[in-house]
């Protein structure tokens, strides 16, 4: 499978942007499914998932928990039912079928505060927290 950025032009019509894309376009008369994917700052959305990805590894959890909680904390998520008298939650999607480059960016904005108040206070080692204090706030 081939992976190209295109551009939509009037009418709908997609524009190839990049070799992949052009790639595609070469089967001229073939029908293709087309999945999209929002363009996101790589850059970016590597140090929110690594700065996860730390805050969990210092918090003895998983990244996905990670993710999850703050997720919750940010209000991203849905009430889908009830087990045993408790909600049952999902989480929203942070994937880039799901999430533009600025609403990953709102998020994180508001996941500081929850992370500083909330998850920050869960680590002892008063240097690790003070890096990650830094690594949260830093972006």
């Amino acid at each position: 499978m081939t992976c190209g950025k295109f551009s939509v032009g009037k009418g709908g019509i997609l524009l190839p942007m990049d070799d992949g894309a052009k790639a595609i376009t070469s089967h001229v008369g073939e029908t293709l499914d087309v999945e999209v994917a929002w363009d996101r700052d790589p850059i970016y959305h590597r140090r929110v998932f690594a700065t996860m990805r730390d805050l969990a590894k210092e918090t003895g959890q998983t990244p996905e928990w990670m993710r999850a909680q703050l997720l919750v904390y940010c209000g991203l998520f849905n009430i889908v039912g009830d087990l045993n008298g408790k909600h049952v939650v999902a989480v929203n999607s942070m994937s880039r079928h799901s999430m533009r480059d600025e609403e990953l960016r709102h998020f994180w904005d508001d996941a500081k505060e929850h992370v500083v108040t909330r998850v920050l206070p869960l680590i002892h080692n008063e240097t690790v927290r003070d890096r990650l204090l830094t690594a949260v706030t830093s972006f």
